[in-house]
């Protein structure tokens, strides 16, 4: 009898020991990769203070941590850019790919973001400041990445954790919830996601349930987007019906939000467009882009894609809100690229001058542009007729006047720009060899409001001094004191910044140089 009370205790002892290892195994506080985190987190902490002071001696001198410095007076955000990463990839040998960062050049980013006095606010805290124009100080930013992917999570959070420093996560919700979800490595979990949360860093949103991909679009078997894309269904031989693809788009992107709800109790306050695609191409279901807007607006108070190259990078109170703007940092941005814009998105005031010494913000939309000698060159690449470069810092401008020395180097046209909102959506007076006009560009459709006959005597040997001013709903073009034309602008063109245009008949035929840059406010 002893004896088998004996063999019942070892059983049992054998089996307590086993299930316990089962539950340490499933604990995430027990996972190789939790303490992992904890050995980076140390050392991203040295890392970062010999970068901050320059040398470890110099952090061990002044052990506070990071400290963020402070502006010299209470400034306030005009703007708030939103960085958007995918993963973060920590492998020696990996190439850069246009998608996703190595993990020197991310932690570069970030210490250099941080030492400059860059700070990480929340979704709550930006939605306030669209939605209301909610204070929010200078040098805010909005820090978000994309999938759902364990590399954007595990490699990340030692750093943001030693800058103080917070975080979006765009869930896919189809990859990251359910009963089979642990055994995928690539995507996070859903007990991964709520130790997330438990941090205080991390906020999680919307990037579909089961929409981050591509479909069947028609008989020949070509792809499209999940969202901006019909299905075809092939036991009926066609296309989905308007309703059949709207019901399809709601199913999904409801699912999503309640994925994210019920699973890990919070609300949910974003919505991101998967390969920043929100219905906004020529090969897309025509209805797509309403049919989104509508749909998403309903559910989630934000959404977010990817900005394009002709519009400025950051986003204002108050202004498109419901579609909001990010940068996509990947690989192929070093971390002087990114501070570039960053720096140069903060709102420029008036009078302005620029002397193109070094460069303040000049961003090109199309063609090419450079600073060189005191001058700025903008001129069409050699699969175009046209250029366009604008200054970033000046959206917010409303009624000025911008007067510069230019000289056409090669073509027959050039503009001075004003009230630039984006490359669809602009003033200009517009200078030929054979007249001034004043013309409006209203979502990429171009008009003359006025014109004159009276000419520039346009030589690559000759500056003239041209200028633009803008005023409530007034426009007016002038060479050198005189105004040639003027008259009344659309009254959506009600602020904007400046820029240059050149354009030619003929592919890879137009430059111009600009030097002396004047804008005063309007009288």
């Amino acid at each position: 009898m002893v004896k088998i009370i004996l063999v019942v205790v070892v059983i049992a002892l054998l089996f307590g020991m086993l299930g316990s290892i089962s539950l340490l195994k499933n604990n995430y506080y027990m996972r190789a990769k939790y303490f992992e985190m904890q050995f980076d987190y140390l050392k991203e902490k040295v890392v970062f203070g010999q970068y901050y002071y320059g040398s470890l001696l110099g952090w061990i001198g002044n052990w506070t941590g990071a400290r963020t410095p402070q502006p010299t007076k209470r400034e306030v955000a005009q703007s708030v850019p939103i960085l958007l990463y995918h993963g973060v990839i920590t492998s020696p040998g990996w190439k850069s790919d246009g998608t996703n960062i190595s993990l020197n050049d991310f932690r570069d980013q970030m210490f250099a973001l941080k030492k400059t006095g860059y700070h990480s606010i929340s979704l709550s805290q930006f939605l306030d400041f669209m939605q209301s124009g909610k204070p929010l100080p200078a040098k805010s930013i909005l820090i978000t990445f994309d999938d759902g992917r364990a590399d954007s999570f595990y490699p990340v959070d030692p750093i943001l954790r030693v800058l103080d420093y917070n975080a979006v996560m765009f869930v896919i919700t189809g990859r990251s919830f359910g009963a089979d979800t642990n055994k995928n490595t690539f995507h996070l979990s859903e007990d991964e996601l709520k130790k997330m949360l438990a941090s205080g860093r991390w906020e999680m949103a919307s990037h579909t349930q089961n929409g981050h991909g591509f479909l069947k679009i028609d008989a020949n078997g070509n792809q499209g987007h999940f969202l901006s894309d019909k299905l075809w269904l092939d036991g009926k031989s066609r296309l989905e019906t308007d309703e059949e693809y709207t019901q399809r788009i709601k199913i999904d992107l409801a699912g999503s939000k309640r994925d994210i709800e019920n699973g890990l109790g919070i609300k949910v306050l974003g919505f991101a467009y998967p390969f920043g695609d929100y219905g906004n191409d020529e090969q897309d279901f025509p209805g797509a882009k309403i049919i989104l807007n509508d749909s998403i607006n309903s559910l989630f108070p934000l959404s977010f894609r990817q900005v394009g190259g002709n519009e400025f990078p950051g986003n204002y109170a108050g202004k498109d809100f419901r579609l909001v703007k990010r940068i996509d940092v990947n690989g192929n941005m070093s971390k002087d690229q990114l501070l570039f814009i960053l720096n140069s998105s903060q709102e420029k005031s008036l009078p302005y001058v620029d002397a193109f010494s070094g460069n303040n913000g000049w961003i090109t939309a199309w063609g090419n542009s450079e600073l060189k000698n005191g001058l700025l060159l903008t001129r069409a690449s050699v699969s175009e007729n046209s250029s366009m470069t604008f200054l970033n810092g000046t959206f917010e401008w409303t009624d000025y006047t911008m007067s510069a020395k230019t000289r056409l180097l090669q073509g027959n046209s050039f503009a001075a720009v004003a009230r630039y909102i984006n490359g669809n959506n602009y003033v200009s007076c517009d200078f030929t060899g054979w007249g001034v006009a004043l013309s409006q560009s209203i979502g990429g459709m171009e008009t003359a409001i006025s014109e004159s006959d009276q000419s520039l005597q346009i030589s690559p040997e000759k500056d003239s001094e041209v200028r633009i001013g803008v005023s409530g709903n007034t426009a007016a073009c002038y060479i050198g004191d005189k105004e040639i034309v003027a008259g009344t602008i659309s009254p959506s063109l009600n602020h904007g910044g400046i820029g240059f245009k050149t354009w030619d008949n003929t592919v890879n035929n137009s430059s111009l140089l600009v030097s002396n840059l004047k804008v005063d406010s309007a009288q």
